[in-house]
Formats: structure tokens, sequence, C-alpha cells
């Protein structure tokens, strides 16, 4: 379900990369929006779905996309901003993209939580060696869901807060970038 980076995944997201999107939000003002966005998403998440909390309790680490957007015609590209977490203290900031060529149409807003079961899928995560592989799937986020959903190769997606209509709303194929917070863009 998982996979390390490939040089097949690099291809596929130069068209992203190109756009210079930044991981670090560009101001003090919009890292403090981005922060107050990630714990709305948390709080929202908990509240669809007390038995997440199993999932905020027991982990190495976690990255939280508040708003992921998605979308396209025959051509789709994803994006969205996040920050990552481990031992419940925000170590950096994250961004995901993904980009797909086939039948397409529509456009969605969702928010992602990504959690890591162990240090070794973390540091894949924050060092870049951490992609979705196509097949890769999530739980949405409704009341119990967190109960039966169980960590696969040490990772564990939810959905939640969709929006919109797509016809494709995978996330298999995200690449993801990771920043300290202590250090420059």
């Amino acid at each position: 379900m998982f996979q390390k980076f490939t040089p097949r995944l690099g291809l596929l997201f130069t068209t992203l990369t190109l756009l210079n999107c930044s991981t670090v939000p560009e101001t003090k003002a919009d890292r403090e929006a981005l922060a107050a966005s990630v714990t709305a998403t948390i709080a929202r998440a908990k509240a669809k779905d007390a038995s997440l909390e199993k999932f905020f309790a027991d982990n190495y680490g976690y990255a939280i996309f508040p708003e992921v957007g998605n979308g396209g015609a025959g051509l789709a590209f994803s994006y969205g901003r996040g920050e990552v977490y481990q031992n419940g203290k925000a170590t950096g900031y994250c961004d995901l993209s993904k980009g797909t060529i086939g039948v397409t149409l529509g456009g969605q807003t969702f928010s992602e939580l990504i959690f890591f079961k162990d240090k070794e899928r973390y540091e894949n995560f924050i060092g870049g060696k951490f992609a979705f592989a196509a097949n890769a799937s999530a739980v949405a986020v409704a009341a119990g869901a967190g109960a039966s959903a169980s960590y696969k190769e040490g990772v564990a997606i939810f959905i939640t807060n969709s929006s919109g209509l797509m016809f494709d709303a995978s996330i298999g194929g995200q690449q993801f970038n990771f920043k300290p917070s202590n250090t420059d863009k």
C-alpha cells in the first residue's frame, strides 16, 4: 500500500514542483493561521469520531493537512499544506501534491490525517522517502470508523470534511515534502 519514493513518482510530480508552492507558509500570520486550521481540523475529526483518539494517543508522529484541494478535467492536480507532529509537538511543515492523467472530472476539498506508528515511517516521511502507492486508500471519518481502523504497514490515513464533487477521490500517488519548523524555507 505504501512505498518509498521512486524515480517514476518523481516524473509524475515534476509539473507540481514547477508550480513552486512553498512548504512553509510565507509569513508569521500565515503560519499561525495554518496552526489554527490544524487545531480546528483535529477538533472536528475527534468530534465526528471519538474513536480517533486512539490514533492520537498511540503514534510515533502524525501529519495533518487541513485542506487539500483536488480538481481537474482529464489532467488533475491536488495540493495541500499541513503540519507534522512528534510526541504531540509540532516539528515542521509539510505539503502534499498529486497529479493524475485519465478519467477525472470535477473538484473537491478534504482534510487528511496521517498517523505513523513507528520511527521508521515517521523518518521516511520527514526524509522525503514516503509516497502512497497507486492503490492506497484512506478511511472516511465518521462516527465509529476509527474503532475498526488499524495501521497498515505502519501508517493509518483518514479523510474528513470532504466537499465538492469529483469522479476520482483516491489518495494513491501522493508525494510529500517536509521542512522542519526551526529552519528557513
